[in-house]
């Protein structure tokens, strides 16, 4: 567990999501005409969040970066694939 907290992938999700939650907090109670861009950024937190997730949980057996190294075109278009959807499903929320 201690190597999940030490990873590069987990601190960077972590701090744009303290930052999204910030400029959330901030814009609804004193800057209501800039909501839409935290909430934006929030939604962007989410799916970066949603694909890591998949990616690190559902498809564990495949090493993404590795495949992406060796110019696996397959496996790139299937994970564009996955970001789209999950990209759609959180813009329609």
């Amino acid at each position: 567990m201690k190597d999940f907290f030490n990873n590069s992938a987990f601190k960077t999700v972590a701090i744009i999501t303290v930052i999204a939650a910030v400029s959330i907090f901030i814009t609804f109670n004193w800057f209501i005409e800039f909501s839409s861009f935290s909430v934006g950024l929030a939604k962007a937190v989410l799916g970066i969040c949603l694909v890591w997730i998949f990616d690190k949980y559902a498809v564990k057996e495949i090493d993404t970066i590795e495949e992406l190294k060796k110019g696996n075109i397959a496996y790139a278009i299937f994970f564009l694939g996955l970001c789209i959807v999950i990209a759609s499903a959180i813009l329609t929320s």
